[in-house]
Order: C-alpha cells, then sequence, then structure tokens
C-alpha cells in the first residue's frame, strides 16, 4: 500500500475560466465579497479572503465570450468554499438573497451545512460550514456517517452575523429586459445577411476552383462537411447563441449579452497576417462590396448597443 499523504496537505486555490472577468468579479467581489489582491486588466484577477495571496484566479485566456460545457462532458462538478461558522453561513446566505442569486440545492450533511449553487459562468459551488468533530456523526465502527437532509434556510438566516453593506456592484443575474432582446434579434438579422453575402463569395470561389454546386440542397452538405466553407461555422455558430439567449424562457443576464457582443466583435475583425475567419474575412471584405455594406451594418448594431 502507498503511503498516506502527509495529513498536513490542503486544498489550495482555484482557478477558474470565464467568459466575462466583470461579470465575474460582480459575483466573487461583489456578491461574495472576497477582496481583489491583483488583477491583470481584462484577462485575469486574484481574490481571497482574509490577506492570503488568492484563493480564487478568474481568467479568459482561453474562454473569453465562451460558453459553459455542456451536459454529458468532464470536468468540474463543483468546488467548495468553507465558512468558519454558521454565522457566516447565514450572511453569506444574505447576501446571495440581496443579489437575487438563486440556490440549486441546501443541505445538512450531518458534518456540515451546505448551500448549493452556480456562478455566472455555470461553475458549480458548495458553501458550507463543518461542526466540531466531535459533534460529526459515526457509526459503531467510528466511521463517518454522511447524510443528506433538508436545510432550514429561514434558520441559517437567523443565525447569520450582522449582515454587511454588500458591495455596489450591479448583480450578475440581472435579468436581460425586452429591449435588449429586440437589439439582440436586430443584431442576428445582419449577422444572417453578412452569412448569406460570405457563403455567396464562398460558393463562387469553390465553383471556380471545383465546379458548378448542383442545388441548394448540394450546397448545404458541403457547407456541413466540406473544409472549404468550414470557417463560416464560427459565424453559424454565434448565431444559435443569440438564438438561445434571447429565448423567452431562457434566464439570460445583461452579461450574457454584453458577452455575445465582445464575442461578435472580435469575431468580425479581419486581419491580412491572420488564419482561420480572420483571413478568410479579410479576402472577402477586399473582394465583395456585398461583404463590405453587411459588415458595416453588424457594426452599427453594436456600436447601438453599446
Amino acid at each position: 500500500m502507498a503511503k498516506r499523504i502527509d495529513p498536513r496537505v490542503d486544498i489550495g486555490h482555484v482557478h477558474l475560466k470565464v467568459a466575462d472577468l466583470e461579470r465575474a468579479l460582480a459575483f466573487y467581489n461583489g456578491v461574495l465579497g472576497f477582496e481583489i489582491t491583483q488583477r491583470l486588466g481584462q484577462a485575469a484577477a486574484f481574490l481571497s479572503a482574509g490577506g492570503y495571496h488568492h484563493h480564487i484566479g478568474l481568467n479568459t485566456w482561453e474562454s473569453r465570450g465562451g460558453s459553459a460545457p455542456p451536459p454529458g462532458t468532464t470536468g468540474l462538478y463543483h468546488f467548495a468554499i468553507r465558512y468558519p461558522d454558521r454565522a457566516a453561513l447565514g450572511s453569506a446566505l444574505r447576501r446571495l438573497d440581496q443579489a437575487g442569486v438563486p440556490l440549486e440545492g441546501a443541505s445538512d450533511h450531518g458534518m456540515s451545512e451546505a448551500l448549493y449553487l452556480r456562478d455566472p459562468d455555470g461553475n458549480g459551488l458548495e458553501l458550507y460550514w463543518d461542526r466540531p468533530r466531535e459533534d460529526w456523526p459515526r457509526s459503531t465502527d467510528g466511521s463517518l456517517q454522511m447524510d443528506t437532509r433538508r436545510l432550514d434556510l429561514e434558520a441559517l438566516r437567523a443565525a447569520a452575523a450582522e449582515p454587511e453593506e454588500p458591495a455596489a456592484v450591479e448583480s450578475p443575474y440581472a435579468p436581460m429586459d425586452d429591449g435588449m432582446r429586440h437589439k439582440l434579434r436586430d443584431l442576428r438579422a445582419r449577422l444572417l445577411q453578412l452569412h448569406k453575402v460570405l457563403l455567396d463569395d464562398a460558393r463562387a470561389a469553390y465553383e471556380m476552383d471545383r465546379g458548378r454546386v448542383a442545388n441548394n440542397a448540394a450546397l448545404l452538405q458541403l457547407v456541413i462537411n466540406d473544409p472549404w466553407f468550414a470557417w463560416l461555422h464560427a459565424l453559424s455558430e454565434l448565431v444559435v447563441r443569440i438564438d438561445q439567449t434571447v429565448e423567452p424562457e431562457a434566464p439570460a443576464t445583461d452579461a450574457d449579452a454584453s458577452a455575445l457582443l465582445d464575442s461578435v466583435g472580435r469575431l468580425l475583425t479581419a486581419s491580412e497576417d491572420g488564419d482561420g475567419f480572420a483571413r478568410r474575412y479579410f479576402e472577402a471584405l477586399q473582394r465583395q462590396p456585398a461583404v463590405v455594406l453587411a459588415h458595416a451594418a453588424v457594426r452599427r448594431a453594436l456600436k447601438d448597443m453599446r
């Protein structure tokens, strides 16, 4: 048997990929109250409790404007933040209430009481406190007997210490209003027009190189499967993200809309020296006046929405 780990070992910080740094900071700093110990512009930030160098790292290096992993994928289930006592956890619950942050669950496990929720990027969190070890439930052989019972949230709120004034920040859970949904639908229509003229241009270039495309059904199969058209998928995926965001039943927020606008702006940045979409988009802008006009229409919509 391998030697057991040193009992003094502890779990250190957690570092999360986020889509929008300001939105993530509004939650971890503004709602939960972690202090920012260092910030690297719009790329990353580090936060802690009690002056430690950092308990939580946030970055957008590989995830700016991205979406949460879909169900059925591996990765983080949740991470846990331990509070020193029941009063501190009760205060955290009050802060969540004030910011309108919904809970996904709340359980009394015997040795601990826990709140379960998600951050604005969909990462699972557990906020909990541990009862003293001598009070942990054990069987006759001394092993732990973890349980899952309903947690009395009203009693937990009542146990809270005097609530601190929450930071003056907009809640990252502020729901998107109908006006923003309407603007996103208008942006979607302009992106679809841009996609159409880009597809027309790509089809013309394809037919010059490889021969005529027989009909629209054949074109659809090429768009889906042929590498010639693969660069257009990024634009199609953005349109799908807008569709998902503007659905009336979707729990979308203004921060979600802001992240979408950033994604559109970054994608539609042409580059002669770039690769993938940026290079192909640059070439299409040089060839086709229709692409220039559609690009300008999208840019106007983005400007009006800022």
